[in-house]
């Protein structure tokens, strides 16, 4: 789901855009200094979210630069100097200009930026983001919802089929091995039989009984309280495309075939929604 939020907080603008994508990415821009904070940032944002690119921009505002100085090391240093002057016969001490030069050895600077103002514009600009991901997400649940009923419908419609088709195959296949054995003198008793076997390897009654508990399922699952439910969708309709594929390659009657070719349809334009889901 797609998402947007910004915020201004001390020192700091932080940015967060949302894009959808089946996993959970997440790109950074950071100033050099605070390249530190990525990894807290990251966590913040795995523990809100499953899927999702995330794209995170942070500038900052120059700040005041605290020198803090290590007196010891000053100190070391220029008895060090002053030694290695008298050593060659240099008459003059160190100066404090010339330790001025060395200042890194013994000099350090710190930002004075207000860290915990950023984890709280980056924490307001989530929230906007998660705020324009459960809207977005609203519409795409009932859409699916809508979709859900489509199935339903048709997966009613092949059941209501099932016995006028089941004696279609019949005499179907009877049809069939008639023609074959015509010559071989089966009677017709055998010849029943095994166009009965012939039927019964043909129905759906279990795919589409499979077929409604699935959909149960995925009308739970979008009527609950549950956020996070893109992945177990996924899976829910990898299992509603295999046995519309089974019915497919188990029956050749045209009305339910008609009705199996619109089911897959439907799933797939949930599965393409489900994707924005996370």
């Amino acid at each position: 789901m797609t998402g947007f939020g910004s915020s201004e907080k001390g020192d700091f603008r932080v940015e967060v855009r949302s894009l959808n994508s089946r996993y959970l990415e997440m790109n950074f821009r950071l100033p050099c200094g605070l390249l530190e904070q990525e990894v807290p940032l990251r966590n913040i944002i795995k523990e809100k979210f499953a899927r999702g690119r995330f794209d995170v921009f942070v500038s900052v505002k120059e700040g005041r630069r605290m020198v803090s100085l290590d007196a010891r090391k000053a100190k070391e240093l220029y008895a060090g100097l002053d030694g290695l002057r008298r050593e060659l016969g240099i008459p003059d001490s160190p100066s404090m200009a010339e330790l001025i030069v060395l200042k890194d050895l013994f000099l350090s600077e710190e930002s004075g930026h207000d860290l915990a103002s950023l984890k709280d514009a980056f924490d307001e600009s989530l929230a906007q983001v998660e705020a324009m991901r459960l809207g977005e997400g609203r519409i795409i649940a009932q859409d699916i919802s809508g979709r859900a009923e489509i199935l339903e419908r048709l997966n009613s419609e092949m059941k209501e089929l099932l016995p006028k088709t089941a004696l279609a195959l019949r005499e179907k296949f009877a049809a069939k091995i008639r023609a074959m054995m015509a010559e071989a003198g089966i009677d017709e008793g055998r010849i029943a039989q095994e166009a009965a076997v012939l039927a019964e390897k043909a129905d759906i009654a279990e795919e589409l009984t499979r077929i409604t508990g699935h959909l149960e399922h995925m009308k739970k699952m979008i009527s609950g309280k549950n956020d996070k439910i893109g992945r177990e969708l996924d899976f829910l309709l990898q299992e509603l495309n295999r046995e519309a594929n089974t019915i497919g390659s188990k029956t050749g009657e045209m009305e339910i075939t008609g009705r199996d070719i619109q089911f897959k349809t439907e799933v797939e334009r949930i599965r393409q929604q489900a994707q924005n889901l996370q």
